[in-house]
């Protein structure tokens, strides 16, 4: 009891997202855009305390949310979009780094550092059972940002 407590207490000061107990989401974020820009790729990490599956996200900031497999080919790499993602028990699924993104296409306004972007996570629980996960995206500082450059001019010394 007293363990359930302390986990509940840290999820609340960490801002992290616990829906009942079977879903855990933490460290959601994304970068500001650049002017024109289409898409994004949104920064998450999933745990599932059961075996799940992640059958689709979205965003009112987006069009779509793809869930996409990144694969390595000839040198580059390759996204493929996935259906739904199965969630092993107690394993977390870093969204953004490694073999999986989220990437939220069609963007409906720019994202700016401080913006907290909604975004649903559906997740199929035992028994066909489907958990809408609402968690909030804040949008950081993209570190080598466009602005930093202006009209400054980049010189090779050689």
């Amino acid at each position: 009891m007293l363990q359930s407590l302390l986990c509940a207490v840290l999820l609340l000061l960490t801002g992290n997202t616990l829906a009942g107990t079977e879903v855990l989401v933490e460290k959601v974020w994304l970068r500001e855009s650049v002017p024109d820009q289409g898409s994004a790729s949104l920064q998450l990490n999933l745990t599932a305390t059961k075996p799940a599956r992640l059958i689709g996200v979205n965003s009112p900031w987006a069009e779509a949310v793809e869930i996409q497999r990144l694969l390595p080919s000839r040198g580059k790499i390759q996204a493929h979009v996935m259906q739904s993602l199965f969630l092993s028990r107690n394993r977390t699924v870093a969204f953004g780094e490694h073999n999986f993104a989220l990437m939220m296409v069609g963007l409906k306004k720019p994202l700016k550092v401080g913006d907290h972007v909604p975004v649903n996570l559906m997740v199929e629980l035992s028994g066909k059972r489907v958990r809408t996960v609402r968690v909030e995206a804040e949008v950081k500082e993209l570190a080598l940002s466009y602005k930093h450059y202006g009209d400054e001019k980049v010189h090779d010394h050689q």
